[in-house]
């Protein structure tokens, strides 16, 4: 079976071939992914993160359009206790057994009027085997040259790029149990700071 990431991997490369836009690629490191998740109930408010993350961003700058594909591990995903960890892995939750990855791959990228850097993307997102589609506005921003030779990034062009979401677990068919009830949001507010570079992935090891 191909995994979700190799798949949009695939529909990024063929993508670029066809429009003659310019890849960039997510995954060169922690450092170069900040992703938060909180859900904020009555009882209990919880906040995770993660930076692990891969993908490859597609940039047509003449065009003024592009397209995205990003991947995140269940598995990375922690909330600062460990049971509720196991909890959020466990079938109860995300089954990531099962659904070992979140993945989200654009329909549609376009530039959004007299907002400089910033692009209104559609597209879907697949969360515990069920994909929905979801529209966000994503901020991007080139990196100097210059800033990014004093931190030590690989070399090449960087972008860095910004978006937050709403994502109902209902949805994607994730169900809070008895024992969450007024501890977990069926709503969670998820905000995403990645850089992608055109510089080469390092192997996987």
């Amino acid at each position: 079976m191909i995994r979700i990431a190799a798949a949009l991997a695939l529909a990024a490369s063929t993508l670029a071939a066809q429009e003659g836009g310019e890849t960039y690629f997510v995954g060169h490191g922690d450092k170069f992914v900040n992703i938060s998740f909180e859900s904020e109930a009555d009882l209990e408010t919880i906040v995770g993160h993660t930076n692990k993350a891969a993908g490859e961003v597609v940039v047509n700058a003449a065009k003024e359009t592009g397209f995205v594909s990003l991947t995140v591990p269940v598995q990375s995903m922690k909330t600062g206790i460990d049971m509720r960890d196991e909890h959020l892995r466990s079938p109860m939750w995300l089954d990531e057994a099962k659904f070992a990855e979140i993945a989200f791959q654009s329909k549609k990228v376009e530039k959004v009027k007299d907002k400089p850097g910033r692009f209104a993307v559609a597209g879907d997102f697949t969360m515990h085997g069920v994909t929905k589609e979801i529209s966000c506005e994503v901020e991007s921003k080139e990196l100097p040259a210059d800033a990014v030779k004093r931190a030590k990034f690989p070399e090449g062009k960087w972008l860095k790029f910004t978006t937050q979401l709403r994502i109902r677990l209902s949805d994607h068919g994730v169900k809070i149990p008895d024992v969450g009830a007024g501890k977990v949001n069926d709503e969670w507010t998820v905000k995403i700071t990645v850089f992608a570079g055109t510089a080469k992935l390092p192997d996987k090891k």
